[in-house]
């Protein structure tokens, strides 16, 4: 299991607080290179602060972009399919704690009117949002609501790709995920500073 050590990373930053002009142009040329940097050479880049080699570092993070993905833009809309949740996080409408929200899931029917008006706007991939409980069915109803959707044709074509925003998972449950095709798997971790997250975070 990947842990966060607070103090290595502040300690490392320290040690590259004060990065030369000619390290700092060391490490954009090996990131011209496409082959990645390192967690280090982040750090270095991390610790810039004179203008003229943060528009340099700016003008590298376009040209690796543009070389691995192009000039294109790739859309999605989001489809949220429930809004339970048993955390309590203090910046979210889903936090548990907020009885004026009218919690439900949607049925397997309404995720599949949902997803025809998706195509027939023109979408072709779909970002599937939950909160981070799912009812009695447990990640079986996120399983059965991709294939609801993947599922689903109409005369303006079908979704491709779709991304799910939900709850952490256990390896076993990511093989399952992995099964059914989707795209990218996202979460957010709002913050990692300790005290921040368990402030914001009580349960």
């Amino acid at each position: 299991m990947f842990t966060i050590d607070d103090r290595k990373i502040l300690d490392e930053l320290g040690k590259n607080a004060e990065p030369s002009p000619s390290k700092v142009e060391e490490i954009l040329s090996k990131a011209k290179q496409l082959r990645g940097i390192s967690y280090n050479e982040v750090l270095t880049l991390l610790n810039i602060k004179d203008e003229e080699l943060s528009q340099k570092l700016f003008e590298t993070a376009r040209f690796v972009k543009d070389e691995i993905y192009g000039n294109r833009l790739v859309i999605f809309a989001p489809l949220y399919i429930s809004n339970l949740c048993s955390n309590e996080c203090l910046y979210c409408a889903f936090r548990s704690a907020n009885v004026k929200l009218v919690r439900r899931a949607l049925e397997q029917n309404e995720i599949r009117n949902e997803t025809k008006y998706l195509i027939d706007q023109g979408h072709k991939r779909i970002l599937m949002v939950a909160g981070e409980s799912y009812g009695k069915e447990g990640l079986d109803y996120v399983l059965r609501s991709i294939d609801t959707i993947y599922d689903v044709k109409t005369p303006k074509g079908n979704i491709r790709r779709v991304n799910v925003n939900i709850a952490p998972l256990s390896v076993e449950e990511f093989r399952r995920l992995k099964e059914k095709r989707i795209g990218t798997y996202q979460i957010f971790q709002e913050t990692y500073h300790r005290d921040t997250y368990k402030k914001l975070h009580l349960k």
